[in-house]
């Protein structure tokens, strides 16, 4: 089940670079977060639910529907108009170790012990790796791009914080279903004030794109992971972003045929090597050693 969501997340990289050819960012994140919310509302009432109908509930959508869905997707599709899928993928590997820091800072539950905050310290000198002293130094487009894919990364954190205290209670399907809902109302607003009205002159593999980002990468991805989350805990699907950048580097070389870098696969592995130690899976391979 993690390799098959990292599979399936991975390649919103990939539809991504392919829908930028036909159509803006903006309108993108419409489509993806409008045909999901119709998929998932036709799911949950299969299953016998129904979105609540309060304030409080609706409230708690609006806010997840804008800094889990429609902010953060707009962040990496605008950001990935300058850089790679692949190097977009490792950016955004960068989440958990922003979620780590503003959990510990802000639940009492969750501490931020020494092998987290050198996990974290490695996720960020990864993260720089990655990107480039370059570019960490001169504002270009490409600089740009990569702080707008870190700026959805912050979005995330943000939404997990709310999530873990003001949604604990409701079931996890509906959370998604309303928070999609939501964003799609969010981005619509968003697109027409920034882009107009969507131009629909698509071709086959633009129609096939944006289906795959809708449907497998964002519903069946969500159904999926909250699956994983119930069998092997948030430290063991916290992994799945290590696995993302793994499908998204090999789309991305494969198909679109484009160069990966050395600075790219150097700061993928010291990310990587962080999240082992955010995850606490190298400790616990220590103690059974």
């Amino acid at each position: 089940m993690l390799f098959f969501l990292g599979f399936i997340w991975g390649g919103t990289f990939y539809f991504t670079e392919i829908m930028l050819l036909a159509m803006t960012p903006f309108h993108i994140v419409f489509f993806r977060v409008s045909i999901a919310a119709a998929f998932m509302l036709a799911f949950i009432h299969l299953r016998g639910k129904r979105l609540p109908t309060d304030a409080a509930s609706i409230r708690q959508f609006v806010v997840m529907g804008l800094f889990n869905n429609a902010l953060p997707f707009s962040f990496i599709t605008f950001g990935q108009q300058y850089i790679t899928a692949g190097l977009a993928s490792i950016l955004n590997a960068f989440t958990a170790f922003v979620t780590v820091i503003a959990a510990g800072l802000i639940l009492s539950d969750e501490r931020i012990t020494a092998p987290r905050l050198i996990g974290t310290a490695l996720g960020v000198f990864g993260v720089a790796v990655a990107m480039g002293i370059d570019n960490l130094s001169t504002l270009s487009l490409t600089s740009l791009g990569q702080f707008m894919v870190l700026g959805a990364t912050c979005c995330y954190a943000v939404a997990s914080m709310f999530a873990r205290l003001q949604m604990s209670k409701l079931d996890a399907e509906v959370s998604a279903t309303g928070m999609l809902c939501a964003a799609s109302i969010w981005i619509l607003i968003i697109s027409l004030v920034f882009e107009g009205t969507p131009q629909l002159a698509m071709n086959t593999a633009s129609v096939l794109a944006i289906l795959a980002l809708a449907i497998p990468s964002t519903s069946v991805a969500y159904i999926v992971y909250f699956m994983l989350l119930k069998r092997a805990g948030a430290g063991n699907a916290m992994l799945v972003t290590i696995i993302i950048p793994v499908f998204a580097l090999m789309l991305d070389s494969i198909i679109l045929n484009e160069a990966l870098r050395a600075r790219e696969v150097t700061g993928f592995a010291i990310i990587s090597f962080g999240m082992l130690l955010l995850s606490g899976k190298l400790l616990l391979f220590k103690k059974r050693a």
